[in-house]
């Protein structure tokens, strides 16, 4: 599972599943803002293969973290 973070650094410090949930949902979201900041800004041609995955990649991601935070009934 995506979020098997037993024994990181993470919960050393006291943070649940939860709350690493919330922070993999804000550093997604930053991603998700970069790379379609980047698809926009794009001028070169043989570039936009590459920001276009980037951007895929980035909402598919985004996506399936609120769709666990849904799941576990958390507020967003």
């Amino acid at each position: 599972m995506f979020l098997n973070i037993k024994g990181t650094s993470a919960l050393k410090q006291n943070y649940s599943k939860d709350d690493k949930l919330y922070e993999y949902i804000d550093t997604a979201r930053y991603e998700l803002d970069l790379a379609t900041k980047q698809f926009n800004e794009i001028t070169d041609d043989r570039a936009i293969d590459y920001a276009s995955y980037s951007l895929l990649a980035a909402r598919a991601k985004y996506s399936y973290l609120i769709t666990l935070a849904k799941e576990k009934k958390l507020s967003l």
